[in-house]
């Protein structure tokens, strides 16, 4: 499954085959994070138009309190999903990336820094994700 010719659909295909190859597999999850990624910086810059300034402390730890519940769920799906992990994870990653970018965009001008750590805590997944598809299907942890 997934030959290098079949482009994207190939990548995909190998990214859900367990036994598939891991160099592609890793490519696949790469490609589908990139269009995450994409497809929520699109939706943030959209919302950057349309999102007022509220600025209350609370909203701090809302933010940082619902990233770091996506980050602990993210990690138990790379535990607990067996071959589908990555992809929640990485899917989780993006959410991540959009909810603090949200909540930047609410406490801005000071609450664009919550955009890198989203960023930061996506790539951070995305690297997990990836070690994870790099091991055998019936290898250790």
């Amino acid at each position: 499954m997934g030959a290098k010719g079949d482009g994207l659909e190939g990548l995909f295909r190998a990214l859900l085959d367990p036994k598939g190859d891991p160099g592609l597999r890793r490519r696949g999850l790469r490609v589908y994070a990139l269009g995450l990624l994409l497809l929520q910086g699109l939706g943030l810059f959209l919302l950057a138009f349309l999102l007022p300034r509220a600025s209350h402390p609370l909203l701090w730890a809302l933010a940082l309190g619902g990233a770091g519940w996506l980050y602990l769920q993210a990690r138990r799906a790379l535990r607990t999903e067996g071959p589908f992990g990555p992809l929640l994870a990485v899917g989780l990653g993006a959410s991540a990336f959009f909810f603090l970018g949200v909540m930047g965009l609410l406490l801005r001008p000071l609450g664009l820094l919550l955009l890198p750590l989203g960023l930061g805590v996506f790539l951070i997944l995305l690297w997990q994700g990836e070690g994870r598809l790099s091991r055998r299907p019936g290898g250790g942890p």
